[in-house]
């Protein structure tokens, strides 16, 4: 089982092209003019006149198969607009997936955000540190979250801390990237389980970029929940 309502962070153009790639790996849908392919793309603002034009594509039926695809690209998307689309990314019609794609994470509304997860990025740009941990033991792992935790103390200088909370970000990024990739081949209860791991992940990825993130509790239950195999 597919999760059905994708964001991507970027580049409308990268966005457009992870989108295509996802369509014809994921979905089946390949080639250029396909009729259950629909790119909506916007240098700047999205109209939200627009919207019921994207809803009534969405209510119709797919012309080949039992699938199709709605890509929204929009450099600016005010409140308005991601209200009027809210109700589409929440209950979609059958066998119609969405991907988002938009500059910045932080222009979206929590209750646009939430029913979003990241649209799978490529093995190659997980970084480094997320590598090392999802390769790591469950005690390793538990030794790395401490050492994250105690650079994050008050008596620490503040460039430290703010390095470390960056790894902190990169390592979730990492498991997101992860889950992805695996969620790409899986099936069934395997499925479900990661994407209710990715929930997760992105609930605590506006947290982790704050000062005040609790990393030791989001890491505890991170690594309580983490899926085991996610990366072989």
């Amino acid at each position: 089982m597919a999760h059905h309502a994708y964001l991507y962070i970027g580049a409308p153009e990268a966005g457009i092209l992870a989108a295509r790639a996802f369509a014809a790996e994921k979905l089946g849908i390949a080639g250029t003019g396909h009729p259950d392919l629909a790119i909506f793309s916007y240098e700047g603002l999205f109209p939200i006149d627009h919207a019921r034009r994207i809803i009534t594509f969405a209510s119709q039926a797919p012309v080949e198969g039992d699938k199709k695809l709605i890509v929204i690209a929009a450099g600016r998307l005010f409140p308005p607009a991601q209200n009027a689309l809210l109700k589409l990314f929440e209950e979609p019609s059958e066998g119609t997936t969405l991907i988002l794609v938009v500059p910045a994470e932080g222009m979206l509304l929590p209750t646009l955000r939430s029913r979003l997860i990241e649209l799978p990025r490529a093995e190659g740009e997980i970084d480094e540190t997320a590598r090392i941990f999802l390769s790591s033991t469950r005690t390793e792992r538990e030794k790395m979250v401490a050492k994250l935790v105690s650079r994050v103390k008050s008596d620490n200088k503040d460039e430290d801390k703010q390095a470390a909370r960056m790894e902190a970000v990169r390592i979730a990024e990492g498991l997101i990237r992860a889950a992805h990739l695996r969620l790409l081949k899986a099936k069934g209860e395997e499925a479900e389980n990661l994407i209710v791991f990715l929930r997760d992940l992105n609930t605590f990825m506006p947290i982790l970029h704050t000062s005040s993130a609790p990393l030791k509790l989001i890491f505890e239950h991170i690594l309580i929940v983490m899926p085991e195999n996610l990366w072989k």
